[in-house]
């Protein structure tokens, strides 16, 4: 009798796996179809793989799809990478944690170099200035190769606040950490990506995507904007190296979980100071910053459930992987399609995907207020379409912060339109009043008008709304000066 029901509780089993991957298909299937996935999905289920279904074009002027084994510029995910060969070298006793980084990288002020620690770059507290958010840092030249001296010009600019005390999200971080990786292995980061992490991980189809090499079946990257999609600007690697230049494949992201899950790569004792989360992270505000990972739990299914994750975008690409270890559950979802902000669209899509993979019943996604709003202002022009805002709302849903709104603000500024811009930003203050970025943005469109009285109100309500908001700040001070 007991032989009996065991079988019928594997029998009971392998259906419920079955019914959570034909879910997750229900909803890729429909996120395709509203034109916000074209790419590759993964899912895992206690270490084995249950869904793993590619989507759309790699490339469009050829016409070719994507299969599973398409190759993604993974863009941040490429910290997670790093930040391991750092924890391997000081398993292998060639640095400590506590060094400071002016040891290995001596062209940084003494204030800096001295006091700020590779824990403190590894965890996103170390107070240096952000290369890659810099205003004008990119201007004319995101294709050409940026000189050291140019990054290290950005990083000795008076830290943002005092090292440990807060945390910003920062690709100056890494890629200084890139640097004492090649000046401790004496090789360069992709030689060091290859023998430490790619070849003991078996992750075949991973690479540093050099502007000389060569990858396999790489998706080329695109912005879609306006509901059209153009051929992302090129953009030379080297530049973001050990922050953003590498390439993959969800398959190997799948490797990279199993040789995490286990000992291939780091001791227990690294991977725990690796996965503990040091300061609440700046990307979302709900899980903390460890090294390469934001860290922390979130509810699920009625459960409280450790989650490792990050984000990547960059020029044509948006990826984002979400590990929940205790369960031995993965999520990977990589797309040939960003404009390098982060978008809440495949943020969703991992929440969906994650409540069917927990057995959670989902609702099919629904279009995206942006894709409503700007198909209507193509048919029947701003006005008109402005004027049934509310009505696309309810159609879509409220999104769940301003950002999305911004983002098609900025594009109508960017087709000539500024007004439409502007217009879109009145809306969405209505709906996010506590937004100051989106005052930030107006003032921006209002300046490129020349309407400087009406960027000074702006300017004045953003900074009052995020007394942080060093570039409202500065404007304003600017402004008040003329």
């Amino acid at each position: 009798m007991r032989k009996f029901l065991i079988a019928l509780l594997l029998i009971a089993a392998v259906p419920a796996k079955a019914d959570r991957a034909a879910e997750i298909d229900r909803l890729a299937t429909r996120y395709h179809a509203l034109g916000q996935l074209d790419g590759s999905v993964l899912v895992a289920d206690h270490g084995k793989v249950i869904y793993h279904r590619a989507f759309g074009l790699a490339n469009r002027e050829w016409l070719v799809p994507h299969t599973t084994d398409t190759a993604f510029r993974v863009a941040s995910l490429t910290k997670q990478f790093t930040a391991t060969l750092i924890m391997q070298l000081a398993e292998q006793g060639k640095l400590r944690l506590d060094d400071p980084i002016g040891k290995y990288v001596p062209e940084l002020n003494p204030e800096i170099g001295n006091r700020v620690t590779l824990h403190q770059l590894l965890n996103h507290t170390s107070g240096i200035i952000d290369y890659a958010n810099y205003p004008g840092f990119w201007a004319r030249r995101l294709g050409e190769k940026v000189p050291r001296a140019d990054f290290i010009a950005i990083m000795n600019r008076p830290l943002e606040f005092e090292p440990g005390s807060q945390g910003h999200y920062s690709s100056s971080s890494y890629t200084l950490l890139g640097w004492v990786i090649e000046k401790q292995t004496g090789m360069s980061y992709s030689e060091a990506l290859d023998s430490m992490i790619l070849r003991p991980a078996g992750m075949q189809r991973t690479a540093y995507d050099a502007p000389d090499r060569i990858i396999p079946r790489k998706a080329s990257g695109y912005v879609r904007a306006l509901g059209e999609y153009r051929p992302a600007d090129p953009l030379w690697i080297p530049n973001i190296g050990a922050g953003g230049g590498v390439a993959s494949t969800t398959g190997d992201f799948f490797k990279l979980d199993r040789a995490l899950a286990g000992n291939t790569l780091l001791k227990p004792e690294s991977k725990h100071q690796m996965f503990t989360p040091y300061i609440k992270d700046d990307v979302w505000g709900d899980l903390g910053y460890g090294y390469g990972w934001l860290i922390g739990t979130r509810t699920i299914a009625g459960k409280t459930r450790l989650v490792h994750e990050h984000g990547g975008n960059g020029n044509g690409f948006r990826t984002l992987v979400t590990r929940y270890p205790e369960d031995g559950k993965l999520v990977v979802i990589f797309l040939n399609e960003g404009n390098g902000n982060k978008g809440p669209e495949i943020y969703q899509m991992r929440r969906d995907f994650t409540d069917a993979l927990y057995g959670q019943p989902v609702t099919l996604p629904k279009p995206t207020l942006n894709d409503l709003l700007s198909a209507e202002i193509r048919r029947a022009g701003a006005d008109a379409a402005l004027a049934r805002f509310d009505a696309m709302l309810a159609q879509s849903g409220k999104p769940q912060n301003g950002d999305g709104l911004n983002r098609l603000a900025y594009q109508y500024a960017e087709a000539g339109q500024p007004s439409t811009g502007i217009s879109i930003l009145q809306r969405a203050t209505v709906h996010f009043p506590q937004d100051g970025n989106l005052h930030d943005s107006m003032g921006e469109l209002y300046l490129g008008l020349g309407d400087k009285d009406k960027a000074l109100i702006a300017y004045q309500r953003a900074l009052a709304l995020d007394p942080t908001n060093t570039n409202a700040a500065a404007v304003l001070k600017k402004l008040q000066a003329e």
